[in-house]
């Protein structure tokens, strides 16, 4: 009977072990979640909403700070316009189906910046536990930087207006994790 009874606590652990579900990445628990239109994003895609996001962003980060767990940036259904947001420790965005972060079409937008490399939509330097998802997109609106097409090098030649960049490649890039860890980027679609 004791063997039976060992038998059947060996497999009830097995069965429990085997519907886990591990991530490779292990983030903190989330326990807050602010909607970038609480901070007065309007999401229509016309007037930039960079104030209103890096306030929610600066918000969960705080959470963050004081309390040690996660805390989700919310995009709700909206094309939000954005010049560069800056990522910090313990924020996920949650860009949401039928949610669009569209990187702004101006130099400003960007800079001024150390290096091009700098120059991002969403950027996030030293930070962890940080995440990108929610089934929307981001879009850098990159054809808007191209300012004509060389056919020698079959390349589009972006604007380099201000000499902090090589070459033909002068357009913004989408998301950087620079000196982070703890990252994770899932289910979101990133364009241009």
């Amino acid at each position: 009977m004791g063997s039976i009874l060992l038998l059947l606590l060996f497999f009830s652990l097995v069965q429990s072990l085997s519907d886990t579900s591990y991530s490779k990445i292990q983030l903190p628990g989330d326990s807050l979640t602010l909607s970038v239109t609480d901070f007065g994003a309007t999401g229509d895609g016309i007037n930039y909403d960079t104030s209103a996001i890096q306030s929610t962003i600066d918000a969960c980060n705080r959470h963050y700070t004081s309390f040690s767990s996660i805390c989700r940036v919310v995009f709700p259904s909206g094309n939000y316009l954005t010049a560069k947001l800056h990522l910090r420790s313990g924020v996920i965005l949650d860009v949401t189906e039928n949610a669009v972060l569209l990187g702004g079409p101006r130099i400003e937008d960007y800079y001024p910046a150390e290096t091009s490399s700098d120059w991002y939509v969403v950027v996030a330097n030293n930070a962890t536990d940080v995440g990108i998802t929610g089934g929307g997109a981001i879009d850098g609106q990159g054809s808007k930087f191209v300012v004509r097409f060389d056919e020698k090098k079959n390349v589009m030649v972006s604007w380099n207006q201000t000499g902090a960049c090589l070459g033909d490649e002068c357009r913004p890039r989408l998301v950087g994790f620079v000196d982070s860890i703890n990252v994770e980027i899932w289910n979101i679609t990133l364009r241009e």
